[in-house]
Order: C-alpha cells, then structure tokens, then sequence
C-alpha cells in the first residue's frame, strides 16, 4: 500500500467518524425537538429513535480510535465510553425488558469511570505540576491571632 492510498483511507475514516458525529448531534436535536412538539404524545419509533444517536456516536468514537489510534490509556477510555453509549444505546432500543436494567446499570457504571478517571487524571496532573507553598504563602494562609 503506497503512502497516498494509507493518507487517503485515514482521511475517509476521519471524514467518517466526524459525519457519524455529526448525525449523532443532529439526531439528538431532532428527538428533543420532536418530543417538545409532540409532548405528551407516545410514538411508536421513539426507542429506536432515542437509540440511533447513542449507537451512532459510540460509532463515532470507534471509527475515530481506528483512524487515529491514541495512546495506551486513552485508547482504554475510548473504549469505555464506547461501550457506555452502546450500552445506553441499546438499553433504549430493549426498554421494558429485563434486560434494559441490566444495560442501564452498565452504561450508568461506564460513564462513572470514564468521568471519574478524568477527574482524577487531571488531579494528579495538577497535584505533580503544583509548586509547594513557600514561607510567603504558608503565611498569607494562616489565621493571625
């Protein structure tokens, strides 16, 4: 495979994940705009309408990690939150089974960690790049009595 041919099919699956992205938030507007209209009213079609953006976007999310792999540990939560949007996703489209509570809980556990681990990821960037607390800041903290 020549270098043009390897730049041209990372370009389609760039162009891919972002088109998948896009549908995913066009999608979302379209359901919460389409409930706001139609408030009060049951559709037939709304779990797998509800479903189509969720599924898409953990599309997206795969689609961009096979285009441009990323490192070890981000590639480690890309996965989950694919499978958090899945699971979501495909809790909606088998609402009212046995099986839905089951999905939720899932996707509910997957955004936990995945949110958590940024959190603390961020922390510890933050905690190792903090200057320690000279004798002018310790002072300016401390209560004068």
């Amino acid at each position: 495979m020549s270098r043009v041919q390897v730049v041209g099919a990372r370009r389609v699956r760039l162009a891919a994940a972002a088109g998948l992205g896009t549908l995913s938030i066009a999608g979302s507007l379209l359901l919460v705009v389409t409930d706001g209209i139609n408030a009060g009213i049951h559709w037939t079609h709304h779990a797998g309408v509800s479903a189509a953006p969720l599924l898409l976007v953990a599309g997206a999310i795969a689609t961009m990690s096979i285009a441009h792999p990323p490192a070890w540990r981000r590639l480690v939560m890309r996965l989950v939150a694919i499978m958090a949007f899945a699971a979501w996703g495909l809790s909606q489209l088998f609402a009212g089974s046995p099986a839905a509570g089951l999905l939720d809980d899932a996707a509910i556990l997957l955004f936990v960690v995945d949110a958590g681990s940024a959190v603390i990821g961020d922390a510890r960037t933050h905690l190792r790049t903090a200057q320690p607390a000279g004798p002018e800041t310790e002072r300016s903290h401390r209560w004068e009595g």
